[in-house]
């Protein structure tokens, strides 16, 4: 018992410095996760439980168009919960929330209670930990302990990645996991791990199919040298056990394929939506349509199908470029980064909670290549900001006013309608800033340093500062 102990401890804390700052990450993320959501986001996947308990499936009321593990992780949870406390009081229907929400258009006048909101939120919160202690993990194995907590640091503590998990109640982190484990395994050879964990990922959230793409094409190019060279025997082996992980990934899932397939159309609804914008190409949509769509997207033409054909033209090139000096060392690495990037830059619509897809391949960059670092700081300023100017940061304290009574909900209503209305067109102006500045950064990710103009500003600016020092 002492040693199973020893081994959660090394775990959990595998120095001091990681032990403190996963109590005043878990303190923070478990003091906000109650009090707080965004009414919007939240009322699907309130949906989707209320759905699922009552035995007709996440899809059961048309709101949930996610792909099905998450509802599925949270399932046992609520479950377990309904046993003692009635689903009814999961939600309340607020009527003084119908004016706001005919304003904004970004919000329903439904507010979920603290007990869904902690519940809902603590799968996200587990996801946030283990990225970062695998994060540890791997950086500790590639550059020693004091990167190590670097990496833990940047991560756990990171305020977007708070704010997404236990604020906004998104859980691209579970997903960005997924990607990240897949690509670590890749690069260990463990291609069984590596194609189940990129599969659960898509059963998360689609964007890993995108480094599915990518490490395919590492696996073609394997292949072919493995051929050239003659070893018939174990040429196909890498890929099957990269399918095998992959088709393994469905067994999760396997009893909603069985009592229904209707969950593929709910999903493949979000690829007909028309909405453009965010920390983006589209940058400048807010500008255009009036700001009135999520993530500072507003009513543009509805090609997303055609976005989606060049997000998958784009990610086999990325590969082919990154892949062309070979697959060994950090390049699947580099291939994820590069691929997740330019999808990032140029689909319909990237919202904050979406630099959470490159952020924990910043962070395992930002080890053998810091100007890594003051990207990941810059997108992580962009993106919280660009949050609290959609609608303020009002939007998200509903919970706390719905049931402690400690601010109002007319209060709420009246500050989000000033800003959202009072402010005129500065705030769709803000948004394309803090897009377009999003869009700049993003563009030099996947740049040679000889091309990255923001390290260069920024070592030019750190050199000028330590003259004036000296």
């Amino acid at each position: 018992m002492a040693r199973a102990l020893g081994s959660v401890r090394r775990l959990l804390a595998p120095s001091p410095l990681v032990l403190r700052a996963l109590i005043i990450g878990l303190a923070v993320r478990l003091l906000l996760a109650p009090w707080t959501s965004y009414p919007y986001d939240a009322y699907p996947f309130y949906g989707a439980v209320v759905s699922s308990l009552a035995g007709t499936g996440p899809y059961g009321n048309v709101l949930f168009t996610y792909p099905p593990l998450f509802s599925a992780i949270l399932f046992p949870f609520f479950w377990s919960v309904s046993q003692f406390m009635d689903p009814a009081s999961f939600g309340a229907f607020v009527p003084a929330m119908i004016g706001v929400s005919r304003a904004t258009g970004m919000i329903v006048p439904f507010v979920t209670s603290p007990a869904f909101n902690l519940l809902f939120k603590l799968p996200i919160i587990v996801g946030d930990m283990l990225v970062a202690l695998t994060l540890h993990r791997a950086v500790d194995r590639w550059k020693g302990r004091e990167a190590a907590d670097t990496a833990f640091l940047v991560w756990f503590l990171n305020p977007l990645v708070i704010f997404v998990s236990s604020v906004h109640g998104q859980f691209d982190a579970l997903a960005a996991y997924c990607g990240l484990v897949g690509t670590l395994g890749f690069m260990d050879r463990r291609y069984l791990l590596s194609g189940l964990s990129l599969g659960l990922g898509v059963l998360l959230k689609l964007f890993p199919a995108y480094i599915i793409l990518g490490l395919g094409v590492a696996l073609l190019i394997q292949l072919h040298a493995a051929l050239r060279e003659g070893k018939r025997a174990s040429a196909l082996r890498p890929a099957l056990a990269f399918l095998g992980g992959g088709a393994l990934s469905l067994l999760t899932i396997a009893p909603l394929l069985l009592r229904s397939r209707s969950f593929l159309d709910y999903i493949m609804r979000r690829g007909t939506y028309s909405s453009v914008g965010g920390m983006n190409v589209w940058f400048a949509a807010p500008l255009l349509s009036g700001g009135d769509g999520t993530g500072g997207a507003g009513s543009g033409v509805p090609f997303n199908t055609i976005l989606l054909l060049l997000g998958i033209a784009l990610a086999l090139l990325v590969a082919y470029l990154v892949l062309r000096k070979g697959c060994e060392g950090e390049r699947p690495l580099l291939l994820s980064t590069a691929v997740l990037t330019v999808v990032m830059v140029t689909q319909a619509v990237t919202n904050p909670q979406h630099l959470l897809w490159l952020f924990p391949f910043l962070v395992m960059l930002s080890a053998a290549h810091p100007r890594m670092l003051p990207k990941m700081y810059a997108l992580s300023i962009l993106g919280l900001l660009y949050l609290l100017c959609l609608q303020s940061g009002f939007v998200f304290l509903y919970p706390l006013a719905q049931f402690t009574g400690l601010v109002s909900v007319e209060a709420l209503n009246q500050g989000i309608e000033v800003f959202f209305i009072g402010t005129g067109g500065i705030r769709e102006l803000v948004l394309s800033v803090l897009g377009g500045a999003g869009f700049l950064v993003l563009l030099t990710v996947p740049l040679p340093p000889r091309l990255d103009l923001m390290d260069r500003a920024i070592t030019r600016i750190t050199s000028r500062r330590e003259g004036d020092e000296g």
